[in-house]
């Protein structure tokens, strides 16, 4: 790979877990966000989704991933 396209996609790996934290810390934070959908063109890295699990675990939240994106929702009450 050549040094502008790591540049891109390291750029691209950074802006994707700037979003997914934001995403995880809005939806944890009880303002009453239900859902939050980050648009991604790649499914994420084992690495990266490793990463953003640990977010979600820390905010309390469920994250699924599927071939659009991420989203990120309040974790279920119990009896749900």
């Amino acid at each position: 790979m050549n040094d502008v396209g790591t540049s891109t996609r390291l750029e691209h790996e950074l802006h994707m877990e700037t979003l997914v934290a934001a995403a995880c810390r809005l939806v944890g934070s009880g303002t009453g966000v239900r859902s939050v959908h980050v648009l991604s063109p790649d499914r994420p890295t084992y690495e990266e989704l490793l990463c953003y699990k640990e977010w979600a675990q820390q905010q309390h939240v469920r994250m699924n991933v599927d071939g659009n994106g991420i989203t990120v929702r309040p974790e279920a009450a119990a009896g749900e």
